[in-house]
């Protein structure tokens, strides 16, 4: 008696970390998957209020916008806090704004910001900011 409750102990302890692992099993990417699109959120919404803050910048100054120094204008004058986080999937997570030679830093994450007039390979025009990434919005940002 002593040895059937023994395997009927181990077999139910057996079941429990099964039970357990299954439940992990179908949660993990789960999770995943809900972080991700939290961060392709955030940096929906980073895009938005750089977007927001370059245009208030914009009607305070006359009709000028931020130039190659957007961050520390845009913070230090008070139209944004803090430069957002960009999150992209492959690269490190950065508040860095490039720019700077941007058609040979396509895709190297941050932001982009293209202050000169002149066409190039990234297709954006004077003034624009996006996020800094070549293969774009694939339902994750």
């Amino acid at each position: 008696m002593n040895i059937r409750n023994s395997i009927i102990m181990t077999l139910e302890i057996l079941l429990a970390i099964l039970v357990i692992a299954i439940t992990l099993f179908l949660s993990v990417p789960k999770f995943s998957n809900i972080l991700r699109k939290s961060e392709a959120i955030a940096t929906k919404k980073g895009l938005a209020s750089l977007r927001s803050a370059i245009s208030l910048y914009y009607s305070d100054n006359g009709g000028k916008y931020p130039d190659a120094n957007i961050a520390k204008e845009l913070v230090e004058k008070g139209y944004i806090r803090e430069i957002p986080y960009v999150y992209i999937p492959g690269h490190k997570k950065s508040n860095i704004i490039h720019v700077k030679d941007l058609e040979n830093n396509v895709d190297v994450g941050g932001w982009a910001y293209k202050v000169d007039d002149f066409n190039d390979s990234t297709g954006k025009h004077q003034w624009q900011i996006w996020v800094n990434c070549s293969y774009g919005d694939r339902g994750n940002l």
